[in-house]
C-alpha cells in the first residue's frame, strides 16, 4: 500500500470522524460507498488483511468522487499537499552557496593546516559516524540539524491544521468548521503514519545538499587558481615539520597516490613553513580530490540509499485495522463462527447498557458473531456450566457492577478459573473484563468512583488483566472499543 492510498484513507477517516453527524457526508452516501466497495472486493479472500485493506481503498475511491464534486476545495487541496520536493531546489542553492564560498580562504597564502576544507571534511566525517553508530546500535541517532528540521516539520503541520491560511480561504462557508477539523485531524493522522518517509526524504535533500555544496566549493577552487596566483604555506606552534608531515600524509596521502603525486617530504614541508612558502597547485589537487572521495561520492550514495528507503516505505504502508474506525467499517466482513457471551456478574445491566455493549462487541469482533446474553451469575458462583458447550471460538464478556467491592476470595476465584478453562482451548476462547459504572455513579462521588476503579484494576493486575470500564450515557463506541481491543485477553503476544 503507498502513501499516496493510504493518505486518502486517512483524509476520508478524518473527514468521516469530524462529521458524526453525517451532516456533510450522509449516511446515504456512506453506505452506498461501503456497498460499492464490498461489490468491487468481493473477489478477495474474506477477512484477510489484503481484502480489508483493498476494501478500505475502494472505499476511499468511491467517497473521493463524491467530495470532488460536493467540496472540491478538499480534494484540489488534498491533491497540492500531495506534490513532492525536487532535489533541485535544494542542490542549485547549494551548489551556487559553494561556488560563491572561497574555499582557498581570504587571502592568496592556503594555509595547509587550516584549511578550509577540512572543516567540511571534519563535519560529513562526524555525520558518517554517526550513521555507522546508529546501525551497529540498532537505534536512530539524528544531528542537531535533522532534529530541528523534523521539530520544524512537526510545528508546521500544527500550522497548517491550526494556521490562518484555511481561514482565509473558507469565510463565509456553512461547512468552514467542519473543513478546519478535518484538516487539523488528517495531519495529526497523517504525521503519526508518515512522519519516518518525511523524515527520509528530509534526509535526502540534506545529503543532496552537502554533496552539491562540496562540488560548488571545489569548482570555486579551481575557478579562483585559474585567475590568482596562491601559495601554499603552514605554521604552527606546537607541531614540528615531522608532525605535519604525518598529519598531512594521513589527510590527503590515499589522495596523492590516485593522482600519482609523490607525497612531499618532510624536508620539502619545512621549506613551506611560515614565512616560507610554495605553490599551491598540487595542493589544491589533493584537498579537491580528497574532498571528493570523502565527501561528494558518499553522500551521494547516502542520498540514493535515503531515497531507496523512503519509496520502499512509501510502497509498503499499512493500517493498524485495530483501531476503533477501522473496526467498525471491517465489523460486518469478520466475525463468522464467534460466539460472543455476556456474562454479567452478581448484578442485572440496564437495558441500555446491554444495548451498547452487544454494539460495541459486534464492532470489535464482528457483526457475523452470535451474540448470546447469559444470565447473570449468582455472587458467589465461580462456576460456568455452559463454557465448554461449544467448540467454536469464544470471547467471554464478564460485566461486573463498579458498585461493588472487589474480593479476592470471590471475584479472583472467578478470574482463574475462567482463565484456565479458556487456556485448555488452545487459544480459540478469550475473556474481556468489563466494569459498568452505571449502578454506582448515583450513591458516589468522582473521587470516590476512582478510588473503586483502581481497587478494581489491582486485582486484575494479579491475573494480568485489564479492566474495561464504561458508562452507557458517557463512553463513546471509540472509546470503549480501543479499550477492548487492547484488553482482550489472551492478548496477542500471549496467544498460541
Amino acid at each position: 500500500m503507498n502513501s499516496r492510498a493510504i493518505s486518502k484513507i486517512l483524509l476520508i477517516q478524518a473527514l468521516e470522524q469530524s462529521d458524526p453527524q453525517a451532516r456533510y457526508i450522509s449516511h446515504s452516501t456512506r453506505q452506498r460507498a461501503t456497498q460499492q466497495a464490498k461489490t468491487r472486493s468481493s473477489h478477495e479472500p474474506t477477512s484477510s488483511i489484503e481484502s480489508s485493506i483493498q476494501f478500505l481503498t475502494n472505499r476511499a475511491e468511491s467517497l473521493w468522487k463524491f467530495l470532488s464534486t460536493s467540496y472540491p476545495i478538499i480534494t484540489e487541496s488534498f491533491r497540492g499537499a500531495q506534490a513532492t520536493i525536487p532535489f533541485t531546489i535544494v542542490a542549485i542553492p547549494a551548489f551556487a552557496a559553494g561556488l560563491l564560498i572561497n574555499g582557498l580562504g581570504t587571502s592568496q597564502q592556503v594555509n595547509l593546516l587550516n584549511f578550509p576544507l577540512s572543516i567540511l571534511l571534519l563535519w560529513n566525517i562526524g555525520t558518517y559516524a554517526s550513521t555507522i553508530l546508529s546501525l551497529l546500535l540498532g537505534k536512530e541517532l539524528t544531528g542537531p540539524l535533522l532534529r530541528h528540521l523534523s521539530k520544524g516539520l512537526g510545528t508546521a503541520r500544527e500550522w497548517l491544521g491550526k494556521g490562518p491560511w484555511p481561514k482565509i480561504a473558507l469565510l463565509g462557508r456553512a461547512d468552514r468548521e467542519w473543513i478546519l477539523q478535518s484538516t487539523e485531524r488528517f495531519m495529526n493522522l497523517w504525521w503519526r503514519h508518515c512522519h519516518p518517509i518525511v523524515t527520509s526524504r528530509v534526509r535526502h535533500l540534506l545529503h543532496i545538499g552537502s554533496a552539491s555544496l562540496a562540488l560548488g566549493i571545489i569548482l570555486s577552487m579551481y575557478v579562483r587558481g585559474l585567475v590568482l596566483d596562491y601559495q601554499a604555506t603552514w605554521e604552527s606552534t606546537f607541531l614540528s615539520a615531522a608532525q605535519v608531515h604525518t598529519v598531512l600524509q594521513g589527510l590527503l596521502g590515499p589522495a596523492a597516490w590516485l593522482l600519482g603525486f609523490p607525497f612531499p617530504s618532510v624536508e620539502d614541508l619545512a621549506h613551506l613553513q611560515a614565512p616560507g612558502h610554495g605553490s599551491a597547485a598540487p595542493w589544491i589537487h589533493m584537498w579537491a580530490l580528497t574532498a571528493f572521495v570523502g565527501i561528494v561520492i558518499p553522500r551521494v550514495i547516502l542520498a540514493w540509499l535515503s531515497a531507496r528507503f523512503a519509496h520502499n516505505a512509501a510502497q509498503s504502508f499499512t493500517l493498524n485495522l485495530d483501531e476503533p474506525y477501522y473496526l467498525q467499517l471491517l465489523s460486518t466482513e469478520r466475525g463468522q463462527g464467534i460466539q460472543i457471551d455476556i456474562l454479567p456478574y452478581s448484578y442485572q445491566p440496564s437495558p441500555a447498557a446491554l444495548d451498547f455493549l452487544g454494539q460495541c462487541l459486534l464492532d470489535l469482533i464482528g457483526n457475523q458473531a452470535t451474540l448470546h446474553w447469559r444470565a447473570p451469575l449468582p455472587y458467589g458462583q465461580t462456576s460456568v456450566p455452559w463454557l465448554r458447550e461449544t467448540s467454536s471460538p469464544q470471547t467471554m464478556v464478564l460485566v461486573c457492577n463498579l458498585a461493588q467491592t472487589p474480593e479476592a476470595e470471590v471475584h479472583g476465584e472467578l478470574f482463574h478459573m475462567l482463565q484456565t478453562s479458556i487456556e485448555s482451548c488452545n487459544g480459540q476462547h478469550h475473556l474481556l473484563l468489563v466494569l459498568d459504572q452505571e449502578p454506582y455513579r448515583h450513591l458516589a462521588d468522582q473521587t470516590q468512583m476512582t478510588g473503586r476503579l483502581q481497587t478494581w484494576q489491582r486485582l486484575a493486575n494479579d491475573y494480568l488483566l485489564q479492566i474495561v470500564d464504561f458508562n452507557a450515557k458517557d463512553t463513546t463506541r471509540d472509546q470503549l472499543l480501543e479499550n477492548a481491543q487492547a484488553a482482550l485477553w489472551p492478548g496477542k503476544g500471549e496467544r498460541t
